[in-house]
This record gives C-alpha cells, sequence and structure tokens, in this order.
C-alpha cells in the first residue's frame, strides 16, 4: 500500500482509515463552503432570501478557519452534515427547487451545533423540526420543544454559560450548557417546568456509535426495491418505517461482536458508519442498507446478533469504498448504467461491473470477518464466490490507472485469505 494512498483494496487498519478520515472532511469542507457560496452569489436567481443568504454566508465564514479536529470531523461526517450538503446541491436544479429555501434555513441550526462545540457565541436563526425539535447531532441528542411548536422559527443566542431561544410568541427559553453538552442529570428538564426537555442518542461501541430514529433526515422511505435509483424516497421520513420504541440490546451485542472478533473493522465502522438506525420492515423480513445521501448512516432490522454483525460489516464496506472513490473512480464505466450484466451468487438479478466489483469489496470484508469468527465452513463458500466475482472483472472490466492498483490488491487480499 503506498503511504498516501487512499485507495486500497486491503484489510482495514488505522494507517488507511486515517487517510480516508483526513481526505473525506477537507473534501466536505470545500463542498460545503463552495455550495453555501453558490447559493450566496445566486441568492436572487436561486429565490431564497437576504436574511437565509446571511446565514448561509455566516455558517460558511465560522467554518472556514476552524482548526482540523475530532469535534469538526465529527460534524463534517456525520451522516446529517452529509444530508444536507446533499440536499442543497440536489434543490439547486429546478427539480426539486421546492426545498431550496427549507435547507437553506438549516444551515443557522449546524452553524449553532459549531457555535456550541467550540464556544463561539452568535446568533443564529433556527427552524424547527417537523416534531418541534432541534437536532444537535454532534452533541447525542435533541432539544424537545414540544410538538405545538413544530416546524416553528426561533431565534437562538450562544452566550456564555449557554443558549438563548425566543420564540415569535415572546417566549424565552434559556438552556444551561450543561444540558446542552453533558450527560442529563436529575431533575431532568421538562416541558412543564422549564419550555424544553431532551433526547439523548444511545450510543455504542464505547460512546463512537449513535443508535437514534429521532432524527426525521435519517429516517428515509425504503421502496421495496435495491435499486440505487429507486430503492430510497430523497426527501421526507417515512412515518410507519421506524418505530419510535426500539430494542437497543441486538445492536449492542452486533457491535459487541464485532469488536471481539475484528478489532480494526470495528474501528472502521465507528470512523464511516457512526449512525445505527433501527428500523422495523414487516412481518418476517431483515433488511440493512445505506444511501449515497445519508453517508455514514446504516438503517437495520434488529436481528441475530451474527447476523447484524455481518450486515454492519457489509453495509459500512459500501460506504466505505464510496469515500474512497472521491478520489479515484476505479472503473472506467463505473457509473454506466447501460453496461453488460452477469450472474452473480448474492443476487438473484445479474449485475452490471460495477454492482460486481461493490460486492468483491464488501463481501472481502464480510469474509475477514467471517476468518476471525472462526466461521470456517461458510467462509470457504463466501471465498468462492469472491473468487468467481474476481474472474468477472478481470476478464471483462476495463480499469483506471488507480482502478488497475486498486483491483490487484483485492486479488492479493483474496489469495492471502
Amino acid at each position: 500500500m503506498n503511504d498516501r494512498a487512499v485507495l486500497f483494496a486491503g484489510p482495514a487498519c488505522s494507517d488507511h482509515r486515517q487517510r480516508i478520515l483526513a481526505m473525506v472532511a477537507s473534501h466536505s469542507r470545500r463542498q460545503i463552503e463552495a455550495v453555501c457560496r453558490h447559493y450566496v452569489e445566486q441568492q436572487a436567481v436561486l429565490g431564497i432570501s437576504l436574511g437565509e443568504a446571511e446565514t448561509l454566508l455566516r455558517f460558511a465564514f465560522l467554518l472556514a478557519p476552524l482548526e482540523d479536529s475530532a469535534t469538526l470531523r465529527a460534524f463534517l461526517m456525520h451522516p446529517t452534515t452529509q444530508y444536507w450538503l446533499s440536499a442543497m446541491r440536489r434543490a439547486s436544479g429546478e427539480v426539486d427547487r421546492k426545498f431550496r429555501r427549507p435547507f437553506a434555513r438549516n444551515a443557522g441550526n449546524l452553524g449553532m451545533q459549531l457555535a456550541l462545540a467550540t464556544g463561539d457565541e452568535s446568533h443564529w436563526p433556527i427552524v424547527l423540526d417537523g416534531e418541534g425539535g432541534m437536532r444537535l447531532p454532534i452533541l447525542d441528542r435533541h432539544i424537545e420543544f414540544g410538538r405545538e411548536r413544530a416546524s416553528a422559527r426561533t431565534e437562538a443566542d450562544i452566550v456564555a454559560g449557554g443558549a438563548r431561544f425566543r420564540f415569535d410568541n415572546g417566549m424565552t427559553v434559556e438552556i444551561p450548557l450543561s444540558d446542552l453538552v453533558a450527560e442529563i442529570v436529575d431533575p431532568e428538564p421538562s416541558l412543564e417546568r422549564d419550555g424544553f426537555c431532551l433526547t439523548l442518542y444511545e450510543r455504542l461501541m464505547e460512546g463512537a456509535v449513535q443508535l437514534q430514529r429521532r432524527d426525521e433526515w435519517l429516517r428515509p422511505h425504503w421502496t421495496g426495491t435495491n435499486e440505487r435509483s429507486t430503492g430510497t424516497v430523497y426527501f421526507g421520513a417515512s412515518p410507519d418505517q421506524y418505530p419510535a420504541r426500539f430494542p437497543v440490546e441486538p445492536f449492542a451485542r452486533a457491535a459487541q461482536h464485532i469488536a471481539d472478533a475484528s478489532p480494526e473493522l470495528a474501528a472502521d465502522v465507528c470512523s464511516f458508519t457512526p449512525v445505527f438506525v433501527p428500523r422495523s420492515t414487516g412481518p418476517a423480513m431483515r433488511i440493512g442498507f445505506t444511501v449515497s445521501s445519508r453517508q455514514g448512516a446504516m438503517f437495520l432490522d434488529p436481528d441475530e446478533p451474527q447476523l447484524m454483525a455481518e450486515n454492519i460489516v457489509h453495509e459500512n464496506a459500501h460506504v466505505k469504498l464510496r469515500y474512497m472513490q472521491l478520489v479515484d473512480p476505479i472503473l472506467e464505466d463505473f457509473y454506466d448504467a447501460d453496461c453488460e450484466r452477469f450472474q452473480v451468487p448474492w443476487r438473484p438479478d445479474p449485475r452490471p461491473l460495477p454492482g460486481i466489483l461493490e460486492g468483491a469489496y464488501v463481501f472481502s470484508n464480510v469474509l475477514g470477518h467471517r476468518r476471525s469468527s472462526g466461521v470456517d465452513a461458510t467462509a470457504n463458500d463466501l471465498a468462492e464466490d469472491i473468487a468467481g466475482a474476481l474472474t468477472i472483472l478481470r476478464r471483462h472490466g476495463r480499469f483506471t490507472e488507480a482502478g488497475e492498483r486498486f483491483f490487484s490488491e483485492l486479488e492479493a487480499w483474496n489469495a492471502a485469505a
């Protein structure tokens, strides 16, 4: 592996992980600054207000001088930040123009998060979500102002010792800093007494992974297909696929299974997929998926721990590969939807070469986990499936220069296994 390589097909390791994290954080930061600048410069054309443009500009200015840190990386790589960035880019086109202003207004919420985390005393216009809450995901919580304040606007001031929220009806709610950044202590704040309460997210893997379905942005509607373009609905929250009450234990046991058997893979999960979102797909159905618009979130039904662990390893590898390909494409026709298709063991429908490449890579990660877990019988079967996929790719794939190195590493990794 090249000492500076981001595109690498081999077992999880710390050096490679850190290179991906640094690259993604830098890329996301530049993209946020670029999208804010575009909306500000095209304010009249895009139909956002001067106030919304000002908030976008202030958010970009707050982000620009921040030194690279664990807090900044957590913010940039959190799926809510990734989704906001993706949605802002998508809404700049004509098809989804009605979402421009709603997402532009959420720049205040993003800016407030960073201001709280960095101690920057500042003022932010905030729009609450559809359940009357305000997301603070890098602080592992939602502030709840009550459902009667769904989609309400408020003015937030970050001040020494906490935050002050002023609503249009003249009501002011003051929240001490300890309730915004620390664990809840007794007595817990309540809507009746304090004007707000808190929803803390469950945390797994020594606090590195959130388990929550509170955030509306992280409840995409699954349509019943596994296709990239039609598998989930881009905008809006599913009303029924993510129940408010969910069991924590299956997720905790699956995460612990990975940590015990495959510590480096566990570190990858903590880095690239820091949010698990519990689902309820339906009777006798257990699925797990990730979507590129919400990089960093994994959507999972509770299941038997070992099966969940493999699902987590599998889906995390999809996220990791998508991040790596921000640098270099692997196949010359990676996004060619009309390319030739081939039969593979893991899907009933013939797959294009990009899908076979992704499958070979993610199942190589699963194979490594099976071997370290001592599941040798099915590991051998999976190794044969991967070998068949690699043969198809070697015979029919047209690789870029960087992609050829990646594929050779993938072959060598599986040969060694």
